[in-house]
């Protein structure tokens, strides 16, 4: 809500300029968005919980500032003298025929008005609060709106049909012209304003063309009244219609300002425009509201906020607010709620008041909670490691759905070779069934990257496949989670096994891994391969076929990798180890040997470890080579040994000793010749 600053101070004399004014009523709850200089005035727009519809009014701001400041709110003049010679159900009469949606109606006359412009201070008013100046009788009616937060509507009693006002369901079929010239159809759900053959005004949310306030204007009914909030949000979304009025009702109005705020509105018209007031008034209410008693102990004031606030000062904060003290003992404080602070229900309301005037600042920071960070599980760690490494690696993680096309599922199934589980009940034609692979749906966000002129990407995934029971159709969905890999770099095949070795050397997994070729799947036969972690399944990798590419319309064939993130998980060491930095240094020796073409590494590596002597430190692979110097269906594979002596320095002697040794074993169980 816009509020003016210079109009604060008619009802509160306060001396807070609007930027420190500002700070003390976000600090209370009502956060102050911003504030900006608007000629002599300043308009602060202060957002306003759902809970604080008195607060929707200069009125209940003003009174947050006498608490927040120690000021005397000053109510405005309401009293207007009314005429001996004019009655009001002399000249019209009001009719309330659902009282569930409008349990109170007041209607007030004022004749022989002079409809004319408003003075200049009332449109500086309105305008500096978003509101345009129209008539002295309508500007009235806002101005009241705004001061006191009760909507009001004036109707031309002259264009009201019989002269009287009935308020009603809609008709079905019924239809009206608001005061913005657009036509509404209503509904039966709806109440209306009507007169003795029409609707003249959608109840609470806008007035009707027809009988709106102009220039030819001299008797007026002013209308005042407080109808059922569900019913005011419901008929204002149905019809699109949205207005001060609505939103101050929707939240729900003070029961007992709709008499009062009516009688100010007259006095401030007949000061206007003349006019005379008719004696008594159309009033019809079906409810009767009484003060709410609610007790705040001193005790438990202290417990909740956990300081001492000085009982006057309790006392002062709660008088502030305009609640009336019933009853004060050494041990507690009974008030009566108000009948705008409907919020003010329990004990616990009031606690909140005291300290939302007092001070949220003053509450001691300190808690007795402890704060333990939580360790991070087995699982996380690992997680969390590989997505560090991945993402350092230069691929970017993508997350899809479980749920897919069969035709999808179908290209890859590494841990299942049967049908994929279908959804009973799916969400669309395209997913139908559950996963059994990751790589499909990686080759769909490759698919969709290519789409979008980003042919080259590197992504990976890490989430669950789902594969069929062992026994039956009904056993539940073996869950497992996969590490899914695809690359468009050149030599992709390579790149995703030099990608495991790093996950595996991430994770400190000390099995061995072993290689074997694969022609099942969505890879080509001749670049496929099947990954072995001491004999179990890790799971595979590969260049992509030619025609499922072409199914995916690629211009490339990307290379694709999926293994077992659960089996890593258990193999991970991923407590640390210390180890003593050593005193000797190592002996290394390179060693290139010609083998078969069909002899793989992982043959010879394991033919070096169960060979290897006792100072070997470690293994690396780092070259493959086939040329002139190679005889055809050979290659030259070549590594390098690093060996160390935990007590001593070894000799050239001792490491070529090792050396051959290890190339007498090859020789003898591989065919292997010293290039």
């Amino acid at each position: 809500m816009i509020v003016s600053y210079n109009w604060l101070k008619d009802y509160c004399c306060f001396d807070l300029p609007a930027h420190e004014l500002a700070g003390r009523l976000s600090r209370s709850g009502l956060c102050v968005e911003t504030y900006e200089p608007v000629g002599d005035d300043w308009t602060l727009d202060v957002e306003v919980t759902t809970n604080r519809p008195d607060c929707l009014s200069h009125i209940g701001i003003a009174r947050e500032i006498a608490a927040l400041t120690g000021g005397r709110l000053r109510h405005p003049a309401s009293a207007a003298a009314e005429a001996e010679d004019l009655t009001f159900d002399d000249v019209c009469s009001v009719e309330v025929r659902c009282p569930e949606l409008c349990p109170h109606y007041t209607a007030r006359l004022i004749v022989d008005v002079e409809v004319g412009p408003s003075p200049e201070w009332l449109r500086k008013r309105l305008s500096a609060c978003g509101l345009r100046p129209i008539n002295n009788v309508v500007d009235v009616t806002n101005y009241v709106l705004l001061e006191t937060g009760q909507p009001l509507h004036a109707f031309d009693l002259a264009l009201l049909e019989g002269r009287k006002i009935i308020v009603r369901r809609a008709g079905d079929g019924e239809r009206i012209v608001t005061i913005d010239g657009t036509e509404h159809a209503l509904s039966p759900e709806m109440c209306v304003i009507a007169d003795a053959s029409k609707p003249v005004a959608v109840a609470g949310v806008m007035g009707g063309m027809e009988s709106q306030i102009g220039e030819v204007t001299t008797d007026i009914l002013l209308e005042s009244a407080r109808f059922e909030p569900r019913s005011i949000r419901t008929t204002s979304r149905a019809l699109g219609l949205s207005s001060d009025s609505s939103y101050r009702f929707e939240r729900g109005v003070d029961p007992e300002a709709v008499e009062s705020s009516s009688l100010r509105a007259c006095r401030l018209i007949m000061e206007l425009a003349g006019g005379r007031l008719a004696r008594d008034m159309g009033n019809v209410r079906a409810d009767r509201w009484r003060p709410l008693s609610i007790t705040v102990r001193y005790e438990r004031l202290a417990l909740v906020l956990g300081i001492e606030v000085p009982r006057a000062e309790v006392q002062r904060i709660l008088e502030a607010q305009e609640l009336e003290i019933k009853e004060e003992t050494p041990s507690a404080i009974t008030v009566l709620a108000p009948s705008w602070r409907g919020d003010l229900t329990r004990e616990i309301d009031l606690i909140e008041e005291v300290v939302r005037i007092h001070g949220y600042d003053k509450l001691c920071e300190t808690t007795r909670i402890p704060v333990v960070m939580s360790p991070l599980s087995p699982r996380q760690r690992c997680e969390r490691t590989v997505r560090r490494l991945l993402a350092g690696e230069g691929f970017d993680e993508v997350m899809t759905h479980s749920l897919i096309s069969p035709a999808g599922a179908q290209l890859a199934q590494p841990w299942h070779d049967g049908d994929p589980i279908e959804v009973r009940n799916p969400v669309s034609v395209a997913k139908t069934h559950m996963r059994l692979t990751n790589m499909a749906n990686l080759l769909g966000a490759k698919q969709f990257n290519a789409a979008h002129a980003v042919p080259q990407v590197d992504l990976f995934e890490l989430g669950k496949v789902y594969l069929p029971g062992r026994t039956s159709e009904d056993e539940l969905p073996r869950e497992k989670t996969c590490l899914s890999l695809l690359t468009d770099r050149e030599e992709g095949l390579f790149v995703l096994k030099g990608v495991l070795a790093n996950v595996l050397e991430a994770l400190h997994v000390e099995e061995d891994l072993a290689e074997e070729p694969a022609q099942a799947g969505p890879f080509s036969a001749e670049q496929s391969l099947v990954l072995r972690l001491e004999g179990t399944l890790l799971g595979c990798l590969g260049i992509l076929r030619q025609d499922i590419a072409e199914q995916y319309d690629l211009a490339t064939r990307p290379a694709l990798m999926e293994v077992d993130f659960d089996l890593l998980i258990q193999k991970a060491r991923m407590h640390p180890t210390v180890r003593s930095v050593p005193k000797y240094p190592p002996v290394e020796r390179d060693v290139a040997v010609v083998v078969e073409e069909g002899v793989r590494w992982a043959e010879l590596r394991r033919c070096v470890l169960e060979q290897a002597p006792e100072h070997l430190e470690s293994l690396e692979f780092f070259d493959v080579y086939r040329g002139e110097q190679i005889p055809p269906g050979k290659k030259s594979i070549a590594f390098s040994l690093t060996l160390r002596s935990a007590d001593r320095t070894l000799t050239n002697e001792e490491a070529d000793a090792a050396r051959d040794r290890i190339v007498a074993a090859l020789k003898e169980r591989l065919g292997a010749e010293l290039r």
